[in-house]
């Protein structure tokens, strides 16, 4: 995996993530070119000299959308807010989760990719899913093309991740006349933050519900609908098709079979004791913003609640065709998880891909090269969404 900070692993994934999610090299490149000294900085880099850094370049980037809406140059003008929500997202990512610049920050991202949905053609929709009395917050990409009622996927990210940072996937799936459903599950995104439900176990309760309203639509064959996430959404999804049965395909990139044991390896816990992040660990992000994601105030309460997330006894239930897609040098995630997460599920619709160095894209997710595996992913998807039409089943196979 490049690593354009060589001692910060979580600020290179970061640009990465960026990257993969529709930023700009060499804007990127610009905003980061004095940090290198504070990426060094103990113990996960100087998040004020990041913000700063991001947050010139996310203003900047804006200002260009601007200034293009308001001469009627609409493509110019999608273009930036776009990569503008995606630097803002990035401005906000390692401040402290009660810092007053988070609220703004965040807000700024939200309203420039509501700018380019608006702009985008065909139009983009921001939406709220009615969830147990608050809201998941979505966006529904339609699919290219359609003549008829088409397939959906419900996708969503991990951890730390957003639904607008997967938006260069619903666009694949979109191509492929498969319309999308970008969610933020409670502890992600904007239903972490504007909603205030934090993560939980139970993702088939969010997934229900992102279903429910895909059935409102009537441009949608209900019959035929995905779920496909990426992270800790290597849990979420596997969980979601074991316990939903209306979910007729599913993709975990990058797999989790028991995220209490990854997380307890992570910092080497032991209860009771603080936080020791083991040397070397792979962070996405801080341990603050674990315990905000979760909802808690400690590492033995957070702890006690990955408790349950563990795919021993709902692996088995899996039913519907699934695809597990894992790095070979996933250094977050080992690929033992995705091996113990594809020994679990019963034989005959399931299929585990490690995508290897000599392949390229063999770290987290395959941020180090996101290509060609997202497209034969959503080939995959595609493949099996159609097949689920004509009540055909898939074959098991590991690579």
């Amino acid at each position: 995996m490049f690593l354009y900070f060589p001692t910060n692993y979580m600020w290179s994934l970061a640009v990465l993530r960026c990257l993969a999610g529709g930023g700009l090299f060499g804007e990127i490149a610009w905003a980061c070119e004095g940090l290198h000294d504070a990426a060094r900085q103990e113990p996960s880099g100087d998040a004020e000299a990041w913000c700063a850094a991001w947050t010139k370049l996310a203003r900047q980037v804006a200002e260009v959308a601007t200034e293009a809406a308001n001469a009627g140059k609409d493509v110019t003008a999608a273009d930036a807010f776009y990569r503008a929500s995606q630097y803002y997202q990035w401005a906000e990512a390692f401040l402290a989760p009660d810092d007053a610049r988070t609220t703004d920050l965040y807000a700024r991202h939200l309203d420039t990719f509501a700018n380019f949905a608006q702009l985008s053609s065909p139009q983009i929709e921001i939406i709220d899913i009615p969830f147990e009395g608050s809201s998941l917050k979505a966006y529904f990409v339609p699919a290219e093309g359609a003549q008829a009622r088409s397939p959906a996927v419900v996708l969503s990210d991990g951890l730390d991740g957003t639904k607008e940072e997967m938006f260069l996937v619903a666009r694949a799936l979109s191509r492929r006349g498969i319309a999308c459903l970008g969610v933020d599950n409670p502890g992600q995104g904007a239903t972490l933050r504007l909603s205030g439900l934090a993560a939980r176990y139970d993702s088939e309760k969010a997934a229900g519900a992102a279903i429910d309203y895909l059935e409102t639509r009537r441009e949608i064959d209900s019959d035929r609908i995905g779920v496909w996430a990426a992270s800790m959404g290597g849990y979420y999804a596997p969980r979601a098709a074991a316990m939903e049965r209306r979910i007729k395909a599913c993709v975990a990139w990058g797999a989790i079979y028991d995220y209490h044991a990854v997380w307890a390896r992570r910092i080497n816990y032991r209860s009771g004791e603080p936080a020791q992040f083991a040397k070397g660990a792979a962070l996405g992000t801080t341990g603050a913003h674990l315990l905000k994601i979760m909802g808690v105030d400690s590492w033995d309460a957070a702890m006690t609640k990955l408790e349950d997330f563990r795919l021993e006894t709902v692996a088995p239930l899996i039913q519907c065709d699934i695809l597990i897609v894992h790095g070979e040098a996933d250094r977050q995630t080992t690929v033992e998880e995705a091996q113990r997460l594809f020994a679990a599920i019963p034989e005959g619709r399931k299929a585990l891909w490690v995508v290897t160095k000599a392949e390229g894209g063999a770290a987290h997710v395959q941020l180090d090269r996101p290509e060609p595996t997202l497209s034969r992913i959503a080939d995959w998807m595609s493949d099996r969404l159609s097949a689920a039409a004509q009540g055909e089943g898939g074959a098991s196979h590991a690579r």
